[in-house]
């Protein structure tokens, strides 16, 4: 039996991607074929098969067709082989495509599916799973595949969000009048954290602007995949999460600014100064630091003479398509490093993380780690570190040193991207703005606790969030002592909210006072 494809006969000779289903069970087989195929077979080639042998003959013929798959959705318990089963065989297939576990409604509750999906995930062999539809025009089943899609249509084509010619052009004409525009707030960042100070203070009637000297979505932006962020059961890229943190906050208001490097911080009384390299002025009544992090240098010269060619720091998304079918590595023992690794090997032949220590366990979710095990294409070097490389004008090898016996070896790269630690934003800060031995901006409590707040002048303690200089506050990763994850960088962004409205409060009553002190 031939597989039933679906879709626009006229179109079958184009390049369309196309999306697979298997279900041994006919009756949701039909569902699955009404559904998908009446959403989406205007656009896509849609395959359906009760078989997975036979699925998995149709993929093969697809591979050596050069025809392109976009998902493939398979249901989980089948009689023939499991779905789980099916979509590990996928990825020498068709690594790109998204692979989606099918759950019936049936199934859920019991810890043998539970154990499945966690498994599954685990072994990189799916990307998400989903609830059969129970129902024709299932809106809950189709936003998901609508996701997917998105998902993947980004991965391979390459989006990436920039703001307007008219935002930049009429910010800067604003700008230019000398400071006539003062905002509540100005925030100095666009991760996580100031993306969430700009939403909570735009949306709650606070006039915002948002300066950022890179591109939106800071660190986390180049996260593949963020699987324990509240809320996302299947998981959201950092791009994605920042590309819609972005438009709620433009869709409230807020004003953005990127490109712009803040050079320079004047803290006033009752209002602060930002002014960018390229001399405009932001003033507002008060400023939440949000810069974030700069990525630490390997310090190999061989290997800065090469970047942007196969040299990076951090790991764009967008770089990973690059790579299909090359070796590439990723140094650094951290999250950020962790799902750089198995989002690169997605694409590639052969992954490897470098780790200067012994172990992963001290500075990586244990989810991760067993991602990376159970990755048949990811490879784990410990006690090892990055020496060198060479290459005529791009990276061709890299020689690593094992820090047990110091003994060197050179090995084929076609990349390396290095993630190994970071250091904060901070040089361009006044003095008035305390920091600790590492650079990062000291808050709240621990001001007192470390004895650093000498010319603090007001008659309360700093805020939680707040600096040592009143009005200004510090938000996710450029804080002392944050906890570096993308749902505390919200949780802070947003807090600095609140305490922004409480500091205003405090000030127009302090104002009032000075104007009528009896």
């Amino acid at each position: 039996m031939m597989p039933a494809v679906f879709g626009d006969a006229r179109q079958s000779g184009e390049r369309r991607a196309h999306i697979v289903v298997v279900d041994d069970d006919v009756v949701d087989l039909e569902l699955l074929n009404a559904e998908i195929a009446g959403r989406y077979g205007g656009a896509y080639g849609v395959v359906s098969e009760s078989s997975a042998g036979k699925t998995l003959t149709a993929l093969e013929a697809m591979q050596r067709n050069g025809k392109r798959v976009a998902v493939v959705l398979a249901r989980q318990w089948m009689g023939e082989m499991n779905g789980s089963d099916l979509l590990s065989s996928l990825r020498s297939l068709h690594p790109r495509a998204k692979r989606v576990l099918l759950i019936s409604p049936g199934d859920w509750g019991h810890e043998r599916t539970a154990d499945a999906i966690r498994g599954a995930i685990a072994s990189g062999c799916v990307d998400h799973y989903l609830s059969k539809p129970s129902k024709a025009a299932d809106e809950s089943f189709h936003r998901a595949i609508s996701g997917f899609l998105y998902e993947w249509t980004s991965s391979e084509e390459g989006s990436a969000y920039e703001v307007t010619a008219r935002d930049e052009h009429d910010f800067g004409r604003a700008a230019s009048r000398g400071g006539s525009d003062r905002f509540d707030v100005a925030v100095v960042g666009a991760g996580p954290a100031g993306l969430a100070a700009a939403v909570y203070g735009s949306s709650e009637g606070l006039t915002t602007v948002v300066v950022e000297r890179g591109t939106i979505g800071g660190q986390a932006g180049s996260s593949s995949m963020i699987r324990n962020y509240l809320g996302f059961a299947r998981g959201i890229g950092g791009a994605e999460l920042a590309r819609q943190a972005y438009e709620q906050a433009w869709v409230f208001g807020t004003r953005f600014l990127t490109g712009r490097e803040v050079v320079r911080l004047h803290c006033g009384d009752d209002t602060h100064v930002l002014t960018t390299a390229d001399g405009v002025e932001i003033s507002s009544r008060t400023v939440v630091l949000a810069a974030g992090v700069t990525y630490n240098r390997l310090n190999v010269p061989s290997l800065e003479e090469r970047l942007g060619q196969g040299v990076y720091y951090g790991a764009a998304p967008a770089e990973a398509r690059h790579f299909a079918g090359r070796h590439v590595y990723v140094v650094g023992a951290g999250n950020s490093a962790g799902q750089a690794v198995l989002h690169l090997a997605k694409w590639a032949e052969m992954a490897t993380l470098v780790v200067r220590g012994p172990r992963l366990e001290k500075h990586m979710s244990k989810y991760l780690i067993e991602e990376i095990e159970a990755a048949a294409n990811v490879a784990v070097l410990l006690s090892t570190r990055v020496v060198g490389g060479s290459g005529d004008g791009r990276l061709e090898t890299l020689t690593l040193a094992d820090n047990v016996d110091d003994n060197t070896s050179a090995v084929p790269a076609d990349a390396v991207f290095a993630l190994i630690g970071a250091q904060p934003h901070t040089a361009w800060l006044p003095p008035a703005i305390a920091r600790d031995g590492h650079g990062f901006v000291v808050t709240g409590a621990e001001l007192t606790h470390d004895g650093l707040l000498d010319d603090w002048l007001l008659p309360r303690s700093p805020r939680t969030l707040e600096t040592s200089s009143p009005g200004v506050f510090a938000v996710g990763d450029i804080r002392s002592r944050s906890m570096k994850r993308v749902a505390s960088a919200v949780g802070e962004g947003s807090g600095a909210i609140k305490e922004i409205h409480h500091y205003l409060e405090s000030q127009s009553k302090w104002s009032a006072l000075r104007r009528n002190p009896t």
